[in-house]
Formats: structure tokens, sequence, C-alpha cells
């Protein structure tokens, strides 16, 4: 509710840009006014009010000796003081102590800010910014500035005041323009909260905020881009779907990035909320896009769109995860002729070896490869003057017709409620997960995902066995459960959560 209140605030401001100066909030909550302004004249107390969000200089041991608002109470009081000369010394203006370099001066801000005196030290940074007599100190303060903005939102009662003072400083200040688009952002995806590790402070501090980022998509393709202090998964996603010619938000909206650890001991689909830099700390880390929901119309109108969405689905094909009987021949060589010109562009036949490569793995001993072999010829024969995106786009026509297209696809051992041959093949989208037997290529049950009502990770049953997921689902009259047996039941349980867009803490016993 406050990043409602916030946002909206924050709009109506821009349509009245003639109202709140800081001026006018220091005479409204700083301390100062309710105890001697009373008997000012009217320009007396109007330029005693600037010299209340005007730069102090360092007198003795404390430049303030109690908070500037009159939020704080004796408590946050003394932190408040503490705060100000810890400000001071950062900016230059007093002397660091012993043991204490910027960094731990940064890092003692930025907690005074999680701890209940967000705006105190906002109205604190604005006022040694203002009118500071040194570029070199004044730009120390808006870094800092820039920082707060990025993290943590001012309360709805300061957000009016700051988004003014930033709008009216932005034209001649760049780290004004840096904190005002870091506060919009703030407000749209809710601050950044959670503190950096070390090392991103230390390349803040040194001007290096900005990293490579390398997102791996399906077909082997790599995006490059760079990630700040407070890049969202949702921009880069944006950036990303822009660069492949996806320009509806609705269509953007069925992609996802991918944060994959290591070997895959965790994978997981980013919330567009999350901070880019709070989930990607370690080198062992990467990040994956793929599509999640196919509800859009494909449009194949640019190469690269084209080329990951047949990387995404020629794998799930090849790993058998979308059902072809082996009595579909024509249906098995059209496909192998697809991926042979995609490869080769060329007519010229396969090699059987080659022929193999191109049969989902569960079929290849299965299959008449000589049957097939003949009808690829064939198909090739049809293809001469194609060129490769063709083959591609045919590829995806044509697989547009199993059963199992459109979904994520996940291999499950064993189900609890099915005694299936073998194991089945669990579909998931944005409206319900389905379990078939692919031998019989049967749809064994179908569960709404607006139905499911927890879940729950389960340990292996064998000390080198899977986990696996249980999905208590239903209404209160008839409720199921049923569990699953799966290598990636972790990947599954976060995939479900992310699709239903609800956060772990709305459903008790989630994780």
């Amino acid at each position: 509710d406050s990043e409602a209140t916030s946002f909206t605030t924050y709009s109506s401001l821009s349509a009245d840009p003639h109202n709140y100066t800081m001026q006018e909030f220091a005479l409204r909550y700083f301390r100062k006014p309710h105890t001697w302004l009373t008997q000012m004249s009217r320009d007396t107390k109007e330029k005693a009010a600037i010299n209340l969000i005007q730069y102090t200089k360092a007198r003795g041991l404390d430049p303030i000796q109690e908070s500037l608002t009159s939020f704080c109470n004796g408590d946050t009081n003394s932190k408040a003081v503490a705060g100000f000369k810890a400000l001071m010394q950062f900016m230059g203006d007093q002397p660091k102590p012993r043991g204490k370099d910027e960094l731990s001066l940064l890092y003692e801000l930025l907690k005074l800010c999680q701890d209940d005196l967000r705006d105190e030290m906002y109205c604190q940074v604005i006022k040694q910014v203002t009118g500071h007599p040194q570029p070199k100190h004044c730009a120390l303060g808006w870094s800092v500035l820039s920082l707060f903005t990025g993290f943590f939102a001012p309360s709805t009662t300061l957000m009016p005041y700051v988004t003014k003072f930033l709008q009216d400083s932005s034209p001649s200040e760049e780290l004004a323009r840096r904190s005002q688009e870091n506060l919009q952002r703030t407000v749209k995806y809710g601050g950044r909260q959670q503190l950096p590790l070390p090392g991103e402070m230390n390349a803040f501090l040194k001007g290096q905020a900005v990293r490579l980022l390398l997102i791996h998509l399906p077909g082997g393709v790599d995006y490059r881009t760079n990630s700040q202090t407070f890049t969202v998964a949702g921009e880069v996603l944006e950036e990303l779907c822009g660069q492949m010619g996806i320009t509806d938000l609705e269509e953007v909206q069925e992609f996802a990035l991918f944060l994959i650890k290591g070997e895959g001991e965790l994978v997981r689909p980013l919330s567009p909320h999350e901070y880019i830099n709070n989930v990607v700390t370690d080198q062992d880390m990467s990040l994956h896009s793929r599509r999640l929901g196919w509800e859009t119309p494909l449009h194949f109108d640019h190469s690269t769109y084209t080329e990951t969405h047949y990387g995404q689905v020629l794998r799930d094909y090849l790993q058998g995860k979308l059902i072809v009987s082996t009595q579909a021949e024509a249906l098995l060589a059209q496909l192998a002729a697809f991926q042979h010109f995609d490869k080769t562009g060329t007519s010229s036949p396969p090699s059987e070896q080659e022929l193999l490569s191109y049969i989902p793995k569960p079929l290849q001993w299965q299959v008449n490869t000589a049957n097939i072999k003949s009808l690829v010829t064939q198909e090739l024969r049809q293809m001469q003057g194609y060129s490769k995106q063709r083959a591609q786009i045919g590829f995806i026509e044509s697989t547009a017709q199993l059963p199992l297209f459109g979904y994520t696809v996940y291999v499950v051992l064993r189900v609890s409620k099915l005694a299936l041959p073998g194991p089945g093949l669990l579909g998931l989208n944005r409206q319900h997960l389905v379990l078939m037997d692919p031998s019989s290529q049967e749809l064994c049950c179908s569960v709404m995902l607006k139905d499911l009502k927890q879940l729950h990770l389960l340990s292996p049953l064998q000390e080198d066995g899977p986990p696996g997921l249980e999905l208590n689902y239903g209404s209160v009259d008839n409720p199921q459960t049923i569990w699953l047996e799966l290598p990636q039941a972790q990947e599954l349980q976060h995939t479900i959560i992310f699709l239903l867009g609800s956060m772990s803490t709305q459903w008790p016993g989630l994780l």
C-alpha cells in the first residue's frame, strides 16, 4: 500500500511542480521551527528555513546535537546525531576516525536507513548537498543520496519533497538525475532493500558499478548487456525481448530469466522485481532465458527470435518431451529433414548416424531408420531453395501439433496416484499442469494452478534417490494430495510459484 501511495504522490507531484520545497518540509517537520520560529516575521522565517536545509559546516565533535526531524525518539535521536557525523566524515567535511574508511562509513549510513531512520537520513544528505562550497565533497554526498534512492523509498510524507528536490536539481547535477531514476525504479519495484556485499560497494566507490551480464538463450545464443547497482530482472527481460523484436508486453511476460547455480544445484525463475545484483552473487551463477508461456501467437519476423524458439523446441523434442509415436514416420522424417537442412544448408541426404541424431532419444532404437531415411530424402528434395530460417520455422510449426508443445516438460519417475509403466511426463503452463504416459500418449491427470493450496518439497526416499514434490489442491470440501518424484522437484516448485505470481510468504509451508 505504501508503494502505491508513493507512486500516486509522485504522479500528482509531476503535474504540480510548484509545491513541496524542502524549506516547506523543514518548517513543518524539523525540530527547530517549533521552538524558535514562532516570534519571527515572515521574511525572517523564510531565511531561517533556508538555513535549516542548507549545508552545515563542521563545528566541534558533534555538528548537530539532535536529529533534524521531529520523528525521532530518544533512542533514534542519538543514532541520528551519529549518522550526521558519519555523513560529514564520508563527504570529507570531518576527518575520518582511525579504523574507519569510506566503505565502513557508507555501510553505517545505509544501515541507519534500515533502522527506521530513513526520512532523517534523506534530510541530512539533502541538507549537506544544498549549497555545499566544495564540489568534490558535494559529489560524495550526492553519491550517498543516489544509493538511498535505490535501496529505500522515503515515507509517503517526505516522498513529494524529495521528488521536487531531485526535479529541481537534475538539470545541473548528473547524480541528481541518477537519483531521480533510482527513486522512480524504487517506487515501481520496491527498492533493493538488501545491502550489497563489500566487493560491489568497493566497485561503486571506485565508479565501477557497471558489470557485464551474460544471458544464455536456447540454441546456443548468448546475449550481453550491462547491469548496474539497481537493475532488476524485468528490465533485463524487456531489453532482451526488444532485441528479438518483441514489443508486446503480454508476450514479454511469457518469458523468464532463470538463475542457475553450479551444475544445476539451484534452478529458479527470477521475479521481474528482483534486483540482479542481489541474486547473481557468485562466480558459479549464470542467467538463462526461455519461454514459459505460449498463448501469444508466434511471429517469425526476427532471426534471433526464430533461432531461440527453434533451439528451445528442438531441445525438448530430442529429449523426448514432446511425445511422438514411432508409427508417425512421416512426421519424424519431416522433422529430421528440417533439422538436417538447418544444420547443413543443403538438400543432400543425411548419413545414418546423422539421421539418428535427429530422432528423439527414447525412439532412436525403436524406429525403422531405412523407412525414415527414404522419407527424409523425399522431404529434402522439396526443400530446395529454402533458407535455414524457413527450415527452423517449419520445424516449430510441425511440432506445434504434438501433445505437450507449449508446456515446460519435466520427466517424473513416480507419481503417488498413478501406476505408470515407466517415467511419466509432466507438462506445466500458466493455467495447469498435466501428467501424461508417453507410451500410450494418454492424459493421466490434470490440476489447475489456481486450485493449488500448498506445495511441499520432500526429501528423497532413498539416500541416492531423487527428491519429491507434494501438491495440495482442490476445494475445502474435496481436498486432494498428489506427490511426484523427480530430480527437478525444486525447480518445478519454484516455477509453479513464479507462474502463479505469488510470493512464498503468502503460502504457509511453501518452502
